[in-house]
């Protein structure tokens, strides 16, 4: 059904944008010999050795400079998807991600901690466009019936790329006192070859049929995506979503529309929640953690590449599992997990510390371990929410506001962390994010529905019926299915454009 040139487009997308990821987490297993050169190239600047507290500030920012980026780079993806389009975009972002890795490779050798900390900042924006880009342009050249599993290649690349700059990040690959520019540079060559190949695959037919209005364009895109045999069906979808989707779907008619508040609510929710499972903290500092479990530096180095690799094959396992158990089931085991793995960590850290019990430090390593598994297995699934719960008028727009809200506690958490540990202690630094998994997964057990194999209509009176019980104070009524009256009240107060385009395209696909 899909033709060779939608193959190479996918993977040069999924290659060159979602392994960007990368970049976030090389800095993990170069954590020592990365403060060692910062605090040298200070020492001869200023003649005096950097403090622990001020070491961890700067460090902080070396590895949350990408989540600042991420935030601008977020924030942006409406426009430069609108305005230039999907695969224009992704170019564009390429070419950034092509100049971030050339401030990299010459931060050692100008000694600049500062171009360090910027090549990052770019890198950074790059991720923050390739967050909200890569899934909707592998959502919109894909035919309907396929777009989850299209979806969540997105995800499962980042998960390949994680793991992957665990590897080459080790100081016995690229990680060490004269390669790591290199190490940190490496993204570029995908970037660059994502820049060279992608001008020569279609844009999404959708755009060019919505925003360019070329028809002729947009039939021609589809044919080579997947074939003249099966091209007009598709097209005659895309036909239907442009002609119901009428209005730009702005900023402001997300937040003004009463139709739309709960769903951007249930999409933000879950985004926070996810940031709430201490990925962030997680993936930044596991190998601090390690050494905090009294590993040797090097032993602490490849336990982080093996929870790296555990975390992968089983985001390989989500696309699977979220068909079959379903994105509300999912997200609640992976919250609940997550909760139970930290508590299990603070517990551990605490014996070792305090009880200076031996055996405690396997029960950390165990703990990592266990919390990699249950995490990846619903890395997804925040990621396609807000797409499920938008038609594409708003889509682009309520993407945009979910990755945001993202990469803005990102920000937070990988900024505010290892201070926040260094005046605590490592056991009770755990605590902020096991109160957030309870509050935030009492949210979601109450709002969030089951959006698998449904029509949109469907699920936005679930929400709407979900937030009402809460409201009124019976949350026990949340899971009660809601009543024809409700359902037909509902209907009257919604924009038919809400819903109609998802359940003809469903219909048809079927």
């Amino acid at each position: 059904m899909v033709t060779k040139k939608y193959f190479i487009t996918v993977a040069t997308v999924v290659l060159g944008g979602s392994a960007q990821f990368y970049s976030y987490g090389v800095v993990n297993p170069a954590q020592v010999i990365i403060t060692d050169w910062i605090n040298q190239t200070y020492i001869e600047r200023y003649k005096t050795p950097l403090s622990l507290t001020v070491s961890n500030v700067i460090w902080s920012f070396v590895v949350s400079s990408i989540a600042i980026g991420a935030i601008l780079g977020a924030s942006f993806t409406r426009i430069i998807g609108e305005k230039y389009g999907r695969r224009n975009g992704l170019i564009f972002n390429g070419i950034l991600n092509v100049f971030a890795a050339l401030f990299e490779l010459v931060a050692k050798r100008f000694s600049s901690p500062e171009i360090l900390i910027f090549g990052r900042f770019i890198y950074g924006i790059n991720m923050g466009l390739s967050s909200g880009l890569v899934p909707m342009y592998l959502m919109e050249i894909t035919p309907y019936k396929f777009r989850g599993p299209a979806g969540t290649l997105h995800q499962v690349a980042v998960a390949f790329s994680d793991w992957f700059s665990l590897l080459i990040g080790l100081p016995e690959v690229l990680g060490d006192a004269n390669n790591w520019p290199l190490a940190f540079a490496l993204p570029g060559l995908p970037a660059l070859a994502l820049v060279c190949i992608l001008p020569f695959c279609p844009e999404s037919p959708k755009y060019t049929l919505g925003t360019k209005h070329d028809r002729e364009k947009a039939l021609r895109d589809v044919e080579i995506l997947i074939g003249k045999d099966h091209a007009p069906h598709m097209f005659e979808s895309i036909v239907r979503e442009v002609a119901l989707d009428e209005g730009d779907g702005t900023f402001k008619e997300l937040f003004t529309r009463r139709d739309l508040r709960v769903p951007l609510a249930v999409s933000i929710i879950v985004m926070i929640a996810q940031q709430f499972t201490g990925c962030t903290a997680v993936f930044a500092y596991s190998t601090d953690m390690f050494l905090n479990a009294g590993l040797s530096p090097v032993l602490a180095r490849f336990s982080t590449l093996a929870i790296g690799i555990v975390y992968f094959l089983f985001a390989c396992t989500s696309p699977f599992l979220i068909h079959k158990v379903g994105r509300r089931s999912l997200s609640l085991f992976q919250l609940a997990s997550c909760m139970v793995a930290l508590m299990m960590l603070s517990l551990f850290t605490f014996l070792q510390t305090y009880e200076n019990i031996e055996w405690a430090r396997y029960g950390t390593i165990f703990s990592l371990v266990f919390y990699m598994c249950v995490y990846g297995v619903g890395s997804p699934i925040p990621w396609i929410i807000a797409s499920e719960l938008f038609t594409q008028q708003f889509r682009a727009t309520a993407v945009t506001v979910s990755v945001f809200v993202a990469w803005t506690f990102a920000f937070l958490v990988s900024t505010s962390y290892l201070p926040f540990q260094q005046l605590v202690g490592v056991t009770l630094s755990y605590f902020p994010f096991i109160i957030g998994l309870a509050v935030f997964g009492i949210f979601i057990y109450v709002l969030l529905p089951e959006t698998r194999d449904r029509p949109m209509v469907e699920i936005v009176t679930e929400v709407h019926h979900r937030t009402a019980s809460l409201s009124a104070g019976r949350p026990w009524d949340a899971s009660r299915p809601p009543s024809r009256q409700e359902v037909q009240r509902l209907l009257d107060t919604m924009d038919p454009r809400s819903y109609s385009s998802y359940d003809n395209d469903a219909a048809n696909e079927e």
